[in-house]
């Protein structure tokens, strides 16, 4: 179905153990495979990274980069303090928790388009989250309270042509939480 849509904007919500990840693999694969990626980001919990990495790598031959405070801290050793991982490496997996970090996105920022320029052709192929539940806002009464993972989240999400969240718990049992995550997998249908 993924690879039906011009764009993907999917929500895969399995149980544990069913196969989220590879699901993901493959559709970027086949993605790659046509020609409609390249530059790929996962985010994720900090202890799935490695897991993702040696996914990527054992199940479909793609080589990703973690990009934290030591990939940081080799860049800056090798290529100069102003050595920027989200210009360098195609293929990259960070945490959550290390992107809404005021640094890093501030260098994740220094890859997009600047005011008055246009976000068109974007400037990353492909975004997944897993376990997505965690960029979720809060939903408390009547509203949806954004986290830090949320802002940056809403701040990076539209410069990815194709969106990928994975979750095997995505609804809380707030309503606007749960329609906030999904205007963020695809503000044209839900928002």
């Amino acid at each position: 179905r993924a690879l039906d849509m011009p764009r993907v904007n999917m929500l895969i919500a399995d149980d544990v153990g069913l196969g989220k990840t590879i699901e993901a693999g493959l559709v970027m694969l086949e993605l790659m495979i046509r020609a409609r990626a390249n530059r790929m980001l996962i985010v994720c919990p900090a202890g799935l990274q490695i897991k993702w990495k040696q996914e990527m790598r054992e199940k479909f031959g793609l080589e990703f980069r973690i990009v934290d405070t030591a990939l940081m801290k080799q860049l800056r050793r090798d290529r100069g303090r102003d050595a920027n991982p989200w210009k360098h490496y195609p293929r990259l997996i960070t945490s959550m928790d290390y992107l809404k970090r005021d640094r890093p996105l501030a260098r994740f920022r220094e890859t997009l388009p600047g005011p008055g320029e246009s976000i068109h052709p974007r400037r990353y192929d492909i975004l997944i989250v897993d376990e997505a539940q965690n960029i979720a806002p809060s939903g408390r009464g009547a509203y949806a309270t954004d986290s830090q993972r949320t802002m940056a989240m809403r701040e990076i999400v539209p410069h990815f042509e194709h969106r990928l969240f994975l979750s095997a718990t995505p609804h809380n049992g707030y309503p606007e939480s749960f329609s906030a995550l999904l205007e963020l997998l695809d503000d044209q249908r839900f928002a």
